[in-house]
């Protein structure tokens, strides 16, 4: 995880309140900087419920509300 300056962080709170304080908490901890953390939460999806997609580095929407369909596939593996 990469250390965000404390007034950035609350600086985007602010700037983002329709994030859940759980997801911003995530994002932070995927972001590999500032900037990075900025453009998660600038593409998120304004819907429920949604996962984490490490291709496209974002939140994405799913249809599957418990995102047990991904849970298959990693079981299957």
């Amino acid at each position: 995880m990469v250390m965000i300056d404390a007034k950035i962080l609350q600086s985007l709170k602010d700037r983002y309140p329709q994030v859940h304080p759980l997801i911003f908490l995530r994002s932070a901890e995927r972001a590999r900087s500032a900037g990075d953390l900025f453009d998660i939460l600038e593409g998120f999806p304004n819907h429920y419920p949604l996962t984490w997609d490490d291709e496209k580095h974002g939140w994405v929407k799913s249809d599957d509300i418990l995102q047990s369909r991904k849970f298959e596939e990693f079981k299957k593996e």
